[in-house]
């Protein structure tokens, strides 16, 4: 007769017995099973337990059904001797076969709840089954060398129960490996993320609770990531599958590093060449000896990674981060799937809410210029209008009187009327080349020219203006400064940076400085006027921005946007640096193009070289 013991090893490992198994194992046909009371005994003709282990071990078919189970089989005897250790109980426990277990208790490994990994329990099933309980279709959690939890089903069966102990104790265990997204689940996923993506004005508000759609169904923790191309992506939502380590990720990624290469960080951010799955161990394998930030892996036991990128228009703007905590269950294709497809969602409704916030913007911009526009064309045109009517007034009235016009009220007059005009002229200017820039049609006429002369001349038709706001102007150019520019642009530049030292530094003076280094120069406008706070110093140059009220200074916002632009064009750049109240200094640093070698040497006497 079958043993209860090769009974149940037949039943839960799925094998067959072969013919005239019985007869290799003569302790075996000796053997009774009697099955009363909840528990299994066992005969055996042998009453050493030494000769029994040998015997079991030494059957060479036993063995083969051992290898053959599906199910991890574990055989202690009542010392805790390990007799029967199988391949597959290695795979599940992640550990070769031990000698002995202590107390129930496998070396290295920690019973669980299979609900909550965080409690241990309080009697391992070892245990029961050598005290004579048989635990029957129960789960468990097993805390695994490697640290990583796994969930188990099984039973364990007491043998050769006598005075309500057992000899020895057999653990069968399964697995328990979470169900797969099936297609309708992720139909239906991918249908709740939509309605989320849908009404999302803003769509980094959307993030975590898309996150929460696939954390845990999917993956046991998440992070989405956003950021412009070419720049490190932030963190804008995590969710942990348990709300303990939801707080521990949340924490971590604050101060993670953004560079992979740093042990600690993630890995990087995949391109728009596809998803990217791997170990997190194969991604930082020298993180666990770095003294640097907590591994991810060590802190919150996630181990399986799937990256897959936000691409917008060709453009990477983010990535999605899921993640595992069994090192064992990779992410498979579908998962994969399902995750590029979101991610593709994700990045749409991302970009199409970017590009709504830019619209928006825009059109706040262009009510704002339209509304500055108007009053700052409107300036100019009140007086001029106000003065030639007055005046076309006073030529009838002395037309009807016989009396001569005045040549000096004529002149008087006209320099009003040509002062107004070149202010309109200045304003329309400004506003074709705001358009040439837009188009591309910025075109520039270079000639040889000292930068020096450029820079006297241009104070000089500003000496009157700063004379009647007692306004000094100073220029320090010990040196001709001889290069290849565009004097018309090079003359709008600096009209531009001097008009605003004036406007802003009234009553104070204005410095410009024009030196040379090599093959480039260096023009400096310095004033001491009102500044410019820390927060709008990054914007000053854009267009249609200012850092002060339009009401109390004017302006349409045009004249530095314009000077970068032509800076740039001439292969320079312009930067400011500036402190409220103690005032203002913009630096330019132009190329001075192909020039004869001698120009780069400061001739004899300070006289500029031949043009």
């Amino acid at each position: 007769m079958v043993t209860a013991s090769l009974r149940l090893l037949r039943q839960g490992s799925g094998c067959r017995l072969p013919s005239g198994w019985a007869g290799m194992s003569p302790w075996l046909r000796a053997g009774k099973s009697v099955m009363s009371s909840g528990s299994a005994q066992l005969s055996m003709i042998h009453p050493e337990p030494g000769e029994r282990a040998e015997a079991l071990l030494n059957d060479a078919v036993l063995r083969l059904l051992l290898e053959q189970a599906t199910e991890a089989l574990v055989l202690v005897d009542a010392t805790g001797r390990v007799l029967a250790f199988n391949g597959e109980a290695s795979r599940q426990f992640r550990m070769s076969r031990p000698e002995r277990v202590e107390h129930g208790w496998l070396p290295g490994c920690a019973w669980v709840r299979a609900e909550d990994p965080s409690l241990p329990l309080e009697i391992s099933p070892l245990t029961r089954g050598l005290a004579g309980e048989w635990v029957k279709d129960a789960r468990w959690g097993l805390r695994r060398p490697d640290g990583t939890v796994v969930v188990l089903r099984g039973s364990v069966v007491p043998l050769g129960v006598r005075d309500g102990r057992a000899e020895g104790a057999l653990l069968r265990a399964r697995e328990e490996t979470p169900a797969r997204l099936d297609a309708a689940s992720a139909a239906r996923l991918l249908a709740e993320a939509g309605a989320l993506l849908s009404g999302a004005l803003d769509a980094e508000e959307r993030m975590e609770p898309l996150l929460r759609l696939l954390v845990p169904a999917v993956a046991d923790a998440g992070v989405f990531y956003l950021g412009p191309p070419g720049e490190p992506a932030r963190a804008v939502a995590a969710a942990h599958a348990s709300p303990e380590r939801h707080c521990l990720l949340v924490e971590w990624l604050r101060g993670q590093p953004t560079d992979a290469l740093v042990p600690g960080g993630l890995p990087p951010v995949p391109g728009t060449g596809g998803a990217r799955r791997l170990r997190l161990t194969e991604a930082h394998p020298d993180a666990a000896s770095s003294d640097a930030a907590p591994h991810l892996a060590g802190m919150l036991e996630l181990h399986c990674y799937l990256g897959v990128p936000l691409v917008a228009r060709g453009r990477v703007i983010g990535s999605l981060a899921l993640f595992r905590s069994d090192a064992s269950h990779d992410f498979g294709i579908e998962e994969e799937r399902l995750a590029e497809e979101l991610a593709r969602r994700t990045a749409l409704s991302v970009d199409n809410a970017r590009l709504l916030r830019e619209a928006r913007e825009a059109v706040r911009l262009r009510d704002e210029f339209l509304g500055i526009a108007s009053h700052e064309l409107k300036t100019p045109l009140t007086p001029l209008h106000l003065k030639v009517q007055l005046f076309h007034k006073k030529v009838e009235l002395m037309a009807v009187h016989g009396q001569p016009v005045s040549a000096e009220r004529v002149l008087e007059t006209l320099e009003v009327v040509q002062r107004q005009v070149r202010k309109l002229t200045s304003l329309v200017d400004n506003l074709l080349d705001v358009s040439r820039i837009t188009a591309g049609r910025l075109k520039l006429e270079l000639e040889e020219m000292d930068l020096a002369s450029v820079a006297a001349e241009i104070l000089y038709r500003f000496a009157p203006s700063a004379a009647q706001i007692n306004c000094s102007l100073e220029l320090q150019a010990p040196l001709p400064v001889v290069g290849r520019w565009d004097r018309l642009r090079l003359e709008q530049v600096l009209t531009n940076l001097v008009s605003n030292a004036l406007k802003y530094g009234a009553g104070k003076p204005v410095c410009v400085t024009v030196e040379a280094e090599g093959r480039n120069a260096r023009l400096t406008v310095k004033d001491c006027g009102i500044g410019i706070s820390a927060r709008d110093l990054p914007r000053i140059f854009e267009r249609f921005e200012r850092a002060v009220s339009d009401r109390h200074y004017g302006g349409l916002g045009l004249g530095l946007y314009i000077t970068r632009q032509i800076v740039e064009a001439f292969g320079g750049t312009v930067r400011a640096t500036s402190e409220p109240g103690v005032g203002s200094t913009f630096v330019l640093e132009l190329p001075r193009g192909d020039i004869p070698e001698e120009w780069l040497v400061p001739p004899a006497g300070g006289e500029p070289p031949p043009a």
